[in-house]
């Protein structure tokens, strides 16, 4: 159930290549800027519509042509089913599944899950709750099949109870009410979904990865539902009317959750080296992937664009013993064979290995 066949048109500094990936583990090796990290952008693109390098899509089109086209093929079922993705300078998108034209880019991704590990996805633990609530749903929208209906209705009523807030009421309309009752039960399905996927995370991280990690007595995961544990948030949407108003925006509900991790009683930035929090940041990843695959029987892919940046060598021997674990189709940029080569080879599954170069591509 892999990404058995991936083409890229205009993508990057990528005129045109086409490659059959092994469906264990892909390396792709090349100098910086050699293009390598182009092609898991091409593949997160593929999934996700967007880049997880840049908010500016049109440096996803190469240098003076009209739009960049990424074309798939996922082993399913025993089926090949053929996906696509192109973008114009204009920023429009068109999907297609099976030579037909898709009107959501969730049904692309709900298809092809894919995760990505950079060197910048520190900002899971640095960032804001917003990238902890990405990470979160990505998981949940695989899992919880009521998830994605209730999230977008939600942000819809949302939408409009900021909208009503912009306006400055002077008290607590049936208006306001009206759309509250919705807000209200939208969110509860959302946190429900959420606290559901939490406890199956829960199950497969303490109970499968943590034991690979040398720091792992004393973790806990912490998930707060965006507003106070215990109390109604219908309670809490009518104390803080008045605050919201003058704020413009609805400052309580699922839309501000967050989703934290601590050892021992500390938020694990606070404690944890770099080289602790990128094996964590693996654990992580791999745990999801593991629970995307078991409850949706989807092989998941996980891209891990320069694998060993910033990684001792004893911390290398740990990640390799954790990606031993994990059964997603991996796709590893390196510069070379020698950085890589204590991670995969003792993974002893089917492994492909390319060079990238000026933007083209040489299997080896």
């Amino acid at each position: 159930m892999s990404l058995s066949q991936l083409s890229l048109s205009q993508f990057r500094n990528i005129e045109a290549i086409s490659l059959e990936p092994s469906e264990h583990i892909n390396v792709i090796l090349g100098a910086n800027g050699s293009g390598k990290s182009s092609l898991l952008e091409a593949i997160y693109f593929l999934s996700h519509g967007k880049s997880f390098r840049t908010t500016n899509s049109k440096l996803l089109i190469r240098h003076e042509q009209p739009q960049c086209v990424v074309h798939g093929k996922k082993s399913l079922h025993h089926l090949l089913v053929p996906v696509g993705i192109s973008k114009n300078q204009q920023g429009e998108s068109i999907i297609k599944i099976q030579g037909k034209v898709a009107r959501r880019m969730s049904e692309l991704a709900q298809l092809l899950p894919v995760q990505v590990i950079t060197p910048e996805s520190y900002s899971l633990f640095f960032g804001g709750p917003k990238e902890r609530r990405r990470f979160l749903d990505l998981g949940v929208f695989h899992v919880e099949h009521e998830f994605m209906s209730a999230w977008q209705q939600f942000s819809q009523v949302l939408k409009q109870r900021n909208a009503l807030l912009k306006t400055r009421p002077q008290k607590y309309s049936e208006q306001i009410k009206y759309w509250d009752k919705e807000f209200v039960r939208l969110a509860e399905v959302v946190n429900r979904c959420r606290e559901a996927y939490i406890s199956r995370f829960n199950d497969v991280f303490f109970g499968k990865i943590i034991a690979n990690l040398p720091f792992g007595e004393g973790l806990e995961i912490r998930f707060q539902s965006g507003w106070k544990k215990g109390e109604a948030l219908q309670n809490e949407l009518e104390s803080h009317f008045e605050r919201d108003v003058k704020l413009g925006y609805t400052s309580k509900g699922p839309h501000k959750s967050d989703f934290n991790f601590f050892t021992k009683g500390m938020s694990v930035e606070q404690v944890l080296s770099r080289g602790q929090l990128k094996l964590l940041l693996y654990a992580l990843k791999i745990t999801q992937t593991d629970l995307i695959e078991s409850q949706s029987k989807k092989q998941s892919i996980l891209l891990i664009d320069d694998l060993p940046s910033e990684l001792s060598s004893e911390t290398i021997e740990l990640v390799a013993r954790l990606l031993q674990l994990c059964q997603s189709q991996l796709f590893i940029t390196a510069i070379d064979e020698q950085s890589i080569a204590r991670v995969v080879e003792p993974m002893e599954r089917e492994l492909k290995m390319f060079h990238v170069k000026h933007g083209n591509l040489i299997t080896r």
